[in-house]
């Protein structure tokens, strides 16, 4: 991987089955990875290798508290009217 990995956490929601969830997304020179929280998997890959996707996945499960506190701290009116996530 790059070492100009891009890291988004969106605010946490709720999904169809109203779960709370936090979704996490990875850019990479073109490449791009959407993953959820709390289980700490990739939904969505573009470009990312199995053993990148892993790794990601990885990511996730060990900084799973912090990515959760990011997600806290995201004002959902801020990031839509700024078009964007909380980045790293």
């Amino acid at each position: 991987m790059s070492d100009k990995l891009k890291m988004s956490v969106s605010g946490a929601l709720k999904n169809k089955s109203g779960m709370k969830v936090v979704y996490v997304t990875f850019e990479d020179e073109g490449r791009r990875a959407e993953g959820e929280l709390p289980e700490c998997r990739i939904t969505r890959n573009s470009g990312f290798t199995k053993q990148e996707i892993e790794a990601l996945q990885q990511y996730m499960a060990g900084q799973k508290d912090t990515i959760m506190k990011m997600a806290q701290s995201v004002n959902p009116m801020k990031a839509f009217l700024s078009g964007g996530d909380k980045s790293l």
